[in-house]
């Protein structure tokens, strides 16, 4: 198969930097060697490149002059094919549709390319186990590279866009700007859960964790908020009992036991107007982060979610094996955010905490993360008190906000 390519193109963009490096100034972050598919092409642009680095002027004598002193200029073709190139027939304002092209075609060879690594993969019987991580791998890979990187603003175009959020605010005072947690006073501080937010919600092994999520992913429901869940913990009918348990208040010890006539009823009632709620849940029992990426752009794209809830963050399966557990946990916090930026949603990962009240294994987690929610526990009176404790904000205050659990309903209600 011919590899996609455009010579013309190449050398018309090749042609434009050689006569006007100051291109680079903009087109840098963007245009690199691995573009051009001629390899003589990349070794003259790899030239341009350096001498814009340094700062020096560019034109077909001190780049050749460059080139010969650097021992690159014949590799490249010698100096009748840089001239060649320097000559070609380009327009110097259409620079962007040059590389444009470019772009396009690279994509189009690293496509083919994973495309041939999943097929002799799936053709390989010894790799037969590990098929769904090359794909995962191979499309991830093609997906990153072809992504525009983030462009520079100024202050002004950033305050322009930050002035219309301001009055948007001003305009709906009294309503959250984000996604209601069912918690007024966790509302009130934080002005709901935002697109692109990564929200931890941290408690010791049976603190908490997994029902708090429930009741905030079921209020956000009930709001018209589609929510999805990834339980790397419970299996989706587990799951299913604490929706309708919290939902329904059924105490849970209904569910695992013979019901009377009367709970059947209560329970069926609950089970419908949980069933209604745009809530979509898979459980896993084995997923790495490049998994989880693409589970979760499935839900967005099919489903149209607005919050996914991870539970928990510790499960997940680590994409490279010999790596440290701190650096796997690390690299399951750090892609939860990204994916939480990529889709433009909220995500709420549930995480064990040490016996200090840190992420457990890695904290690089609450480096991560936009909120930190730590669920915490106080015996007095013979009786257990519980708190949300905001305990790492970005963008709000630190508070402790008293909660009243209510366990045969599996359900955080405020004080």
């Amino acid at each position: 198969m011919t590899s996609p390519s455009n010579m013309d193109a190449e050398k018309a963009f090749l042609s434009c930097v050689i006569q006007d490096s100051s291109i680079l100034d903009e087109a840098a972050d963007y245009a690199t060697p691995k573009l051009f598919h001629h390899p003589c092409h990349q070794r003259i642009f790899e030239a341009v490149l350096s001498l814009w680095k340094e700062g020096k002027d560019c034109d077909l004598v001190t780049l050749t002059d460059a080139m010969s002193n650097s021992g690159t200029l014949e590799p490249a073709g010698g100096a009748a094919f840089v001239t060649e190139c320097f000559i070609s027939f380009s327009v110097g304002s259409n620079w962007r549709e040059y590389l444009e092209i470019l772009r396009h075609k690279h994509t189009a060879r690293l496509a083919i390319s994973a495309a041939e690594k999943i097929i002799a993969s799936a053709q390989n019987p010894a790799e037969a186990g590990e098929l769904s991580e090359v794909v995962q791998k191979a499309l991830v890979a093609v997906a990153a590279d072809a992504e525009s990187k983030g462009r520079i603003e100024s202050l002004r175009e950033v305050a322009l866009n930050r002035i219309n959020t301001y009055e948007e605010i001003y305009k709906n005072r009294g309503k959250l700007i984000g996604i209601t947690t069912g918690f007024k006073q966790l509302d009130d501080i934080t002005g709901g859960f935002r697109e692109g937010q990564l929200i931890v919600i941290g408690a010791a092994t049976k603190g908490g964790k997994s029902s708090l999520a429930v009741n905030m992913a079921t209020r956000a429901a009930n709001q018209g908020h589609p929510v999805g869940v990834i339980s790397l913990e419970m299996s989706s009918g587990e799951l299913f009992d604490r929706f309708v348990s919290s939902y329904g208040s059924v105490d849970i010890a209904v569910l695992s036991r013979e019901p009377s006539k009367g709970e059947i009823e209560k329970i069926s009632q609950a089970a419908h107007q949980a069933s209604l709620l745009p809530i979509y849940i898979r459980d896993e029992g084995d997923v790495n982060p490049l998994q989880l990426r693409a589970a979760m752009r499935r839900m967005c794209a099919v489903h149209k979610t607005r919050m996914i809830i991870v539970d928990y963050i510790q499960l997940l399966s680590p994409t490279d094996r010999k790596d440290s557990r701190e650096r796997q946990v690390a690299e399951a916090s750090r892609t939860l955010k990204q994916i939480a930026k990529e889709l433009n949603i909220t995500v709420i990962a549930l995480s064990q905490l040490n016996s200090e009240g840190a992420s457990r294994e890695s904290r690089a987690i609450e480096h991560d993360c936009d909120l930190f929610l730590v669920i915490e526990s106080e015996f007095e009176s013979n009786k257990i008190n519980y708190y949300l404790n905001i305990k790492l904000a970005r963008a709000c205050g630190r508070a402790r906000i008293p909660l009243e659990f209510r366990e045969s309903y599996m359900r955080f209600d405020e004080k």
